[in-house]
């Protein structure tokens, strides 16, 4: 029989294939590799790639893909074997994220047919961004029981938020190509000298977003430095923000494939950082324990 422990190592690495699915998808966009596989499901007209490089790009994220869909159906299946009664949230969750990538599958079959429109991949990116968002929720949620950090429920999950918006922001940049026309930076027209002409008005938005949220995202994850359950994902999100801010002056100075690679894949590690600590700071009860408690109370009332 299934156990908790195996249900852990079996969700964190669902959650792990869909970061790598997300992360080259940012390198199919980065180097134009979009439509290097024209059709769907099939890769010109055949199961396999040509040897073409975009192509092999495109095919090797679509197989990332279907291994965490296979990954995910486990970890969904597993989920309902273990916690069905202890912990009925983190089955929940599981089918949640089952459900939103079969949405993502849909709509990337229509991305391709609609040959890369903008809107569509903005809302690509953000629907898989949601599907990691349900994987690491279910993960965390299924970790041993904790009463959490109810004092920063509310200002982690802000910041969660805030972080979610940065990176529709920064997609919105790409989808408008507000980062072929300005190579400066922190600012567009000269590195400090405003510029909101035309499709740099966007990257201009997504700066001053970087700016404000970041200020959030910095406060929380220092925050979380000083709560022992925390510590841990405060650190590595406070680094990986670190790296993100120089990886986007890096590709707005050099416009090269590894930066712009790198900042989408670093981005999506913000985000899983950030939503880990908001999860971090919810309770996690079995359900049977709850109700002994709950009788306690009651009997002492």
């Amino acid at each position: 029989m299934v156990s908790a422990g195996f249900f852990r190592r079996l969700a964190f690495t669902t959650a792990f294939f869909a970061y790598l699915q997300i992360a080259l998808g940012g390198v199919v966009r980065v180097t134009g590799s979009g439509l290097g596989c024209p059709d769907w499901p099939l890769c010109h007209g055949r199961p396999y790639p040509p040897a073409d490089i975009h192509s092999i790009i495109e095919y090797a994220h679509r197989s990332v893909g279907t291994l965490t869909g296979l990954l995910l159906v486990g970890t969904v299946v597993v989920a309902w074997i273990v916690f069905r009664q202890q912990r009925p949230l983190v089955a929940w969750l599981a089918t949640g994220s089952l459900v939103a990538i079969a949405a993502e599958g849909a709509l990337g079959a229509v991305v391709v047919a609609n040959e890369l429109a903008p809107w569509l991949v903005l809302i690509h990116l953000g629907l898989a961004m949601i599907i990691l968002g349900f994987l690491l929720a279910t993960a965390v949620m299924s970790l041993p029981e904790s009463p959490g950090v109810p004092s920063l429920r509310r200002t982690t999950a802000l910041a969660a938020g805030a972080t979610y918006v940065l990176l529709l922001t920064g997609s919105t940049v790409v989808a408008s190509n507000a980062d072929q026309s300005c190579h400066s930076w922190p600012l567009c027209g000269g590195g400090f000298a405003p510029d909101f002409g035309g499709a740099n008005a966007f990257t201009m938005l997504h700066r001053g977003a970087v700016l404000l949220l970041g200020i959030l995202i910095v406060y929380v994850a220092i925050t979380a430095l000083r709560q022992r359950a925390l510590r841990a994902a405060g650190l590595v999100t406070l680094v990986v923000f670190g790296l993100q801010v120089a990886l986007g002056a890096g590709a707005a100075l050099t416009d090269t494939a590894f930066f712009n690679g790198m900042h989408v894949a670093v981005a999506t590690l913000v985000w899983a950082g950030m939503l880990s600590i908001a999860l971090l700071t919810l309770p996690r009860v079995d359900k049977v324990h709850a109700l002994s408690r709950l009788a306690v109370e009651k009997r002492t009332a």
